[in-house]
Order: C-alpha cells, then structure tokens, then sequence
C-alpha cells in the first residue's frame, strides 16, 4: 500500500469490497476499531458514500483527539468544500488545496 511506503506503519485498509492483504471487508459506516484508535484517517471519495455524514462520524471517532482526517475528493469548488467540511462536527479544516494523483488532476 503506498502509505506504508511512505513510511506509515499499522497501514489498515477497509473497504465494502475485500482485496487482501491490503484491504479487509468492512463497513465504513460502521468501522469495527476502538475509539482514538488511529493517528491519520483517510477517505477518498467521501460524497459518493451511500452516508457521508456517518463515514465523518467514523473517520472522528477513530481517529485520536488533534489527529488528523484526510478528505481526497475529485476537483470541487468552495461550495463542496463547505458541504464536507459542515460534515465534521468535531474537527476543523486545516487547509485545502489543489493536487495531481496519478497524472489526474
């Protein structure tokens, strides 16, 4: 997985569909780990959640008090950066910006 070549350890990937050993079936609407039990949560696509409001709800539970949720979504205006934003009650947007994955912008 590219975040454990960054450098990251415990790298846990979960998804609906299971493509081990990367990803393990799980619902991320219902994310089966303890509370503050990660140091960095990471979505992409958060919008096209069947619940978006509860892959938040997850993504702040799991992850420890002043960590930090990462947000991947395709390229949006100030308008759907808000909408994701109001979806985090519990944490702040620390910054957005524009960047390429995968030669895409």
């Amino acid at each position: 997985m590219a975040l454990s070549k960054m450098g990251l350890k415990n790298v846990i990937g979960v998804e609906l569909i299971e493509s081990l050993p990367l990803v393990s079936r799980a619902n991320p609407h219902n994310l089966l780990f303890f509370d503050r039990a990660f140091d960095v949560t990471f979505t992409v696509h958060l919008m096209a959640a069947r619940y978006p409001l509860r892959n938040a709800e997850e993504m702040e539970k799991t992850v420890r008090k002043g960590e930090v949720c990462v947000v991947v979504v395709d390229e949006c205006g100030e308008e759907e950066v808000n909408e994701i934003v109001r979806l985090f009650r519990k944490y702040r947007l620390l910054s957005s910006f524009d960047f390429t994955l995968n030669g895409m912008r």
